[in-house]
């Protein structure tokens, strides 16, 4: 874990990353299925509707466009008034093996390429991320992926320590951002105590490293959401090997600041930092 103080690199270096033949080569397996929707979909379309050449390098953007679309509609500073949170982040990454079909990547793909012709959205670049289409396009996407179960639906069980009205402000937040508040511990995917998880550090981020790949690391920064994530050049301060990623089962155990950092960031956080 080490400690950095600003993020504004973050979009360049996403940028690059998508731009990156290694990465685009991952949607290779896929290009047959999804043009083949789109060939569908665009013969139910306008007459003058547009279809796209589907390809690696296109689909490797408009991954980055969709996320970077949730963020200017949904994200801490979004201003469209949409409601319901950032679909998660951890839902576009792209495996080393590569993309497969029926995996939430590959839905939200099928989802975006099919409103872009539709709606004569021109998915080469990304201007529409900050346009009313936006926000139809990202709603057509988190609909595909609730219907075929890829959406991951929070489950909340409050611990008896924290207070009657903080509890109800809590379960509102909870509301808000698409989950459910439940009354066991059984029926829960989060457990959240009234525990405090952190305190004031003079300022500094702390970070760790998730992955690395093709001399960049994936930095995390504590108590900020995943799709804040940057790939970063493997050198001081990222030059830490990756963390060894732990095992999971069972519910989160997790502080009331969960709850609270997600809706101020409008997107559920990393459970690991609570």
């Amino acid at each position: 874990m080490a400690s950095h103080s600003a993020h504004q690199c973050q979009r360049d270096t996403w940028a690059a990353y998508y731009a990156s033949d290694n990465v685009a080569t991952r949607f290779d397996g896929v290009v047959d299925a999804l043009t083949t929707e789109a060939e569908i979909a665009a013969s139910s379309a306008p007459a003058d509707a547009n279809l796209p050449q589907i390809d690696g390098p296109l689909l490797s953007q408009v991954t980055h466009a969709i996320q970077l679309a949730l963020e200017s509609v949904l994200g801490k500073d979004g201003s469209s008034g949409a409601n319901g949170c950032k679909i998660p982040a951890a839902l576009f990454t792209i495996p080393q093996d590569g993309v497969k079909e029926q995996s939430p990547l590959y839905y939200a793909l099928s989802a975006a390429l099919d409103f872009a012709i539709t709606h004569k959205v021109d998915l080469s670049n990304t201007e529409w991320t900050n346009n009313a289409m936006a926000r139809g396009l990202l709603e057509d996407v988190r609909l595909k992926l609730v219907d075929n179960r890829q959406l991951p639906l929070v489950k909340v069980y409050f611990g008896a320590d924290i207070p009657n009205e903080k509890r109800a402000n809590l379960s509102t937040t909870v509301q808000s951002l698409g989950g459910r508040v439940v009354d066991s511990e059984h029926d829960a995917t989060h457990i959240v105590d009234n525990i405090e998880v952190r305190s004031g550090d003079g300022g500094d981020d702390w970070f760790r490293t998730l992955s690395k790949q093709d001399g960049r690391v994936l930095v995390h920064w504590w108590y900020t959401p995943d799709s804040y994530d940057a790939w970063m050049l493997a050198e001081p301060p990222y030059s830490a090997e990756p963390e060894e990623a732990s095992e999971h089962n069972g519910p989160w155990y997790v502080s009331l600041q969960w709850v609270e950092d997600s809706r101020s960031f409008n997107e559920w956080m990393s459970e690991e930092d609570y």
